[in-house]
């Protein structure tokens, strides 16, 4: 049976160079120019993160992807630094480990997970 993973998260963003360097100083992702009004970030390993010239960021209607980090509260002070804002603070997820929200300079809503170690 085929497994399911997610290949593909696309972010509407009404900036592209603030978001840009906005994940770019959080998660060191190194987004190219892939069409008008489009940038490309391609993990070369199954995943790509595209970002999406939007008019507007409707508050609530984005999906939330989760990226997995080592530290939660690393990439927290990495997100406030970069212009972004704390949604939830660390969370324990039982038996799991746990995980944040962050808010990217146009309110895009980003998961954080960390695994128990």
């Amino acid at each position: 049976m085929a497994q399911a993973f997610i290949s593909h998260a696309e972010i509407p963003t009404t900036n592209l160079e603030v978001t840009k360097d906005f994940l770019t100083k959080v998660f060191a992702w190194d987004f190219r120019p892939f069409g008008n009004g489009y940038l490309l970030y391609n993990t070369h390993k199954g995943v790509t993160i595209g970002l999406r010239k939007a008019d507007k960021i409707d508050k609530g209607n984005t999906t939330i992807f989760h990226i997995h980090v080592d530290s939660i509260e690393e990439t927290l002070k990495k997100a406030e630094a970069a212009g972004g804002k704390i949604e939830r603070a660390k969370t324990t997820i039982p038996v799991m480990g746990w995980y944040a929200l962050i808010n990217d300079p146009d309110g895009n809503t980003i998961g954080l997970f960390e695994t128990h170690q």
